[in-house]
């Protein structure tokens, strides 16, 4: 039988009796109700190895029961959480159809997001977790796990005053400008400058009036502020209530997630409004020099000007190099030191706080000739002799008429552009003529969120050198990689499309040629024709020389000695 209810005595005569244990702890263990140490008649007594015995077991029992409660409290939380989840998932679909209230859907959100930050430690205390980074977290899942970005509810073409419906609507000239052919005489030449912006560089704007004067302005911003709101702010920050034009693009109607930026779109929209008879075009970062208004109005520039309605005035551009060491925007460090005149531009340049503007992309503006600019008399005209690269983009002061090439507006958000403007110039007969003194100077912000888009890469492609990503695409690895969901590609794409209908649609008129180094852009693209491309106007491979030409230059910019020219 149990040791717990039948318990031997050690009596003599052997006889089986039932015995219960009431001692109290501290009793003794031989003696109790006046009985002997024989055993015979002490009823009360159990031996003590049995009772450690029932202690032993006792406490197994309280830990077991311990356990038991433990894993019970863990499974009733476990079901709540379940419960919640699956409440949270009923709700939304009951949400969509109208059946469950906004205060009912909030409160089972809550308990819900309380139920996501809890957490066990081994010991069964529950913790609540806030502000921690999952950076294990397998990043297909965070994929999932983010909600469905905002979808623009317009198509931005709806404010094309080409009469655009899709990106591959290319146009040749500029709707409702005078004509070029209205002769022009200098003294009735008069400049708009023109620029647009995304909200979050409106702050730039006052420095630009500031720079520019008293003048023409017309600008785009891509706000869901009211155009009228956001000048008057302007206004108050110095700009000419007078002399400033502004329109204003809902960025929620036609880019809520900020990665496909109508940029020209907003610039013709920016041209519409100029009412002068040239326009300077400068993208919002590439700030004026003090003087660039009055070196434009010196009598032999728009002598110039006048005599030719296709004069591409070229205004050279600088960066300077942001002065904190952190990535960020530091304007309390930058701003005083953006040069208003070439002095100050010249004195950074040798220092190396300054260059030329972004010497890894030699192709964007290496066709301007820096090293003679340097020496270039205030006002006087230096033509460029030919062209390095397709990529070229320069800032230009331009006849504002209906001859003049518009931006193309299937091109949004980052790459390809401007260039594609410079290109349908050259082609249509434009002159690139670079202006002594006047100067841009890159003010050093951050990435766009449309740089970030274009600079996504498939894996494959990551650490791949641009001029060898078509080798890459035609092997074995690159042959599953889908091109068209990169922004990227997508723009290439576009891109040859324009190269097609220029060459079949814009007589080659060009002024300027392609000098016999040009650099072979098309080896930079993704995408390929499978045909031959005829329209590289003879242009040559990457030579290495032209390689090293954009540091040559800023050395020579540097240099205390006359540069001499190029």
């Amino acid at each position: 039988m149990s040791p717990y209810n039948n318990l031997e005595s050690g009596s003599s005569n052997g006889t089986a009796t039932r015995r219960v244990s009431t001692a109290k702890r501290g009793s003794s263990p031989t003696k109790m109700n006046g009985t002997n140490k024989t055993g015979r008649k002490n009823n009360g007594v159990i031996a003590s190895p049995l009772r450690k015995m029932i202690r032993r077991d006792n406490s197994r029992d309280l830990f077991s029961l311990s356990i038991i409660r433990i894993v019970l409290a863990i499974l009733i939380l476990i079901w709540f959480g379940v419960m919640v989840k699956l409440i949270s998932n009923l709700s939304t679909s009951s949400s969509s159809n109208n059946k469950m209230s906004g205060e009912r859907s909030a409160m089972i959100q809550k308990l819900s997001q309380k139920w996501k930050n809890l957490r066990f430690d081994k010991d069964g205390t529950i913790h609540t977790v806030r502000g921690v980074k999952n950076e294990g977290t397998d990043s297909s899942s965070k994929k999932n796990e983010e909600e469905p970005k905002p979808e623009p509810t317009a198509s931005i073409f709806e404010l094309s005053l080409l009469g655009n419906t899709s990106p591959s609507d290319f146009r040749l000239t500029t709707p409702n400008a005078p004509s070029c052919a209205e002769p022009i005489d200098a003294g009735s030449i008069s400049f708009t400058l023109v620029s647009q912006l995304s909200q979050d560089r409106i702050w730039m704007l006052p420095y630009h009036c500031k720079r520019w004067g008293d003048n023409p302005m017309s600008v785009v911003i891509f706000t869901d502020e009211d155009a009228e709101v956001v000048k008057n702010k302007l206004v108050i920050e110095g700009c000419s209530k007078e002399q400033l034009t502004v329109q204003t693009v809902s960025k929620t109607r036609y880019d809520p997630n900020g990665t496909d930026y109508p940029v020209n779109v907003l610039r013709n929209l920016a041209f519409s409004k100029v009412k002068t008879t040239h326009l300077v075009y400068a993208d919002i970062d590439f700030w004026p020099s003090e003087s660039l208004h009055s070196i434009l109005n010196i009598q032999s520039v728009k002598e110039r000007m006048a005599s030719d309605a296709k004069l591409a005035t070229v205004i050279p551009v600088f960066q300077m190099n942001r002065r904190c060491k952190a990535y960020k925007d530091c304007r309390d460090d930058n701003i005083p030191f953006m040069p208003m005149q070439k002095d100050e531009l010249i004195t950074l340049i040798k220092k190396r706080q300054a260059s030329t503007f972004d010497p890894t992309n030699e192709g964007g503006h290496g066709s301007t000739r820096y090293i003679s600019w340097k020496d270039q008399s205030e006002g006087s005209y230096l033509d460029l002799p030919c062209i390095r690269s397709n990529r070229y983009e320069p800032y230009l002061a331009l006849r504002y008429c209906s001859e003049l090439p518009p931006f193309q507006e299937g091109f949004s958000g980052y790459g390809k552009n401007k260039m594609t403007w410079a290109m349908q110039l050259r082609r249509s007969g434009y002159q690139f003529s670079q202006l002594g003194e006047a100067f841009l100077v890159h003010y050093p912000h951050l990435d766009s969120q449309s740089r970030l888009e274009w600079n996504k890469k498939p894996k494959e492609l990551q650490k791949v050198d641009s001029t060898l990503v078509g080798d890459v695409l035609e092997s074995k690895e690159g042959s599953n990689i889908d091109l068209l969901s990169y922004k990227r590609a997508r723009v290439d794409s576009l891109f040859l499309d324009y190269k097609d209908w220029l060459r079949e649609n814009v007589t080659d008129s060009a002024r300027v040629p392609m000098c016999e180094n040009a650099l072979n852009d098309d080896v930079r693209l993704w995408v390929h024709r499978d045909t031959a491309d005829e329209s590289q106007d003879s242009e040559s491979k990457d030579n290495d020389d032209d390689e090293n030409d954009v540091y040559e230059v800023n050395e020579e910019l540097a240099k205390d000695k006359d540069a001499g020219n190029e």
